[in-house]
């Protein structure tokens, strides 16, 4: 193969930071390109890297010649090209169908099952491993959850229940919006996920095997609440708006990996203080009343809101972080507690650094990951190997 990744959707803000991070950290020691669909824009941000200049592929989304043409070139392709919904299912066929590699950093869990149903069967026929979840949405949750599993199980115990304080200062970019205002308000909602439908189950619990799987998860993660400390060692928590995806990525691996028969999963935000909690609470409802009244929105997106392209200053994601701190109990009782911490933005900036990780973990340790293909997640596909790439490049991880 020509490349050993090819990273499509290199034009968006979270495109451009994933490229500057190949750049930066791998330049001339790997082959790689950048991706899209406009040539100018494209050569664009390859000219802004200097000496290891990547090469140019220019492949429209809804055009399966030029993405074939593109995806035969490459071991791995990362995509951070979204709405997933709206761009991404064709890149999605044309890699399970001829057995490439794939990430993406998608949180639209819908579209998600949608590939489960599409596209896992002829993924493990080809070979590939389609991982999505690779970002912020959700490999800080997915791979610790994955670790206090595989821990509670050296002891004999298989996991009940794990929960999630997040302490995180992220701010969103044009992008991400624009995803979510399709998802709630734009043509995506009327989007008929209808192959899922066919199968009769959730096509999260989907196994190799084509059954639903006997390993289920139930979520209850902390709404428009205040959660109070169920420990004095432990924080407030309130309401996390990507919980729900975490969730459904953990969802995922414990069909696939069998933590345990039934978990339960709960994340939050973390305060110190109630107050602080609570004042965060309405600061959300006051922001979800505004989106939700038509002409509102409207203003916002206008005048406040970032645009697609547009994100976070580099000052902002520098000072920005994510710790997060889970606690699993096991069926005999036992608990075990780990933290996962990332000390800048991890919604782009340690998003693009987690996406290109998780995309070279296939590329460059193919052979140590164990798992055949499928529609996967990084819980159940990278892994350990993941982790310790992640170790390397600037996380930290520990069990307490």
């Amino acid at each position: 193969m020509p490349y050993d990744i090819v990273l499509y959707g290199c034009t968006g803000f979270t495109g451009k930071l994933a490229t500057a991070y190949l750049a930066k950290t791998y330049g001339d020691t790997i082959k790689w390109a950048v991706a899209g669909r406009s040539k100018e824009r494209v050569q664009k941000v390859a000219d802004t890297i200097g000496e290891g200049i990547p090469d140019v592929i220019i492949a429209d989304s809804q055009n399966e010649k030029e993405l074939l043409a593109m995806v035969k070139k490459t071991k791995v392709m990362a995509s951070t090209a979204g709405p997933f919904a709206r761009y991404g299912s064709l890149l999605v066929k044309v890699c399970a169908e001829n057995g490439v590699d794939y990430t993406d950093i998608t949180g639209e869990t819908n579209w998600v099952r949608e590939m489960i149903a599409k596209y896992d069967d002829v993924a493990r026929k080809s070979g590939a491993r389609i991982v999505s979840f690779c970002g912020h949405d959700s490999i800080p949750w997915d791979l610790s959850t994955y670790m206090l599993a595989n821990k509670l199980k050296e002891g004999g115990e298989d996991l009940v229940k794990v929960d999630f304080y997040d302490d995180i200062d992220s701010a969103p970019s044009g992008g991400t919006l624009e995803t979510a205002f399709a998802i709630m308000f734009g043509k995506e909602k009327a989007y008929k996920f209808t192959e899922q439908k066919k199968l009769g189950y959730d096509a999260l619990l989907k196994t190799p095997k084509g059954k639903k799987s006997d390993y289920g998860l139930k979520a209850k993660n902390v709404g428009y609440t205040v959660k109070a400390p169920s420990h004095k060692s432990l924080p407030y928590r309130s309401f996390f708006f990507m919980a729900p995806v975490n969730a459904n990525s953990v969802k995922r691996s414990n069909a696939l990996n069998g933590y345990g028969a039934q978990i339960t999963y709960c994340e939050g935000t973390s305060f110190k203080s109630f107050f602080a909690a609570f004042f965060y609470v309405l600061s959300w409802a006051i922001y979800g009343i505004g989106v939700y009244i038509a002409p509102i929105r409207a203003i916002m997106r206008a005048v406040w809101l970032p645009k697609p392209g547009e994100g976070p200053s580099e000052q902002a994601m520098d000072n920005g972080h994510l710790y997060v701190l889970g606690v699993a109990k096991g069926d005999k009782g036992t608990v075990v507690k780990c933290t996962m911490g990332f000390e800048v933005d991890p919604g782009y900036k340690d998003t693009a650094r987690m996406l290109v990780e998780s995309a070279l973990a296939l590329s460059l340790d193919g052979k140590k990951i164990k798992s055949e293909g499928g529609v996967l997640t990084p819980g159940a596909c990278q892994k350990e190997v993941l982790l310790d790439r992640l170790l390397k490049t600037g996380t930290a991880f520990e069990f307490h």
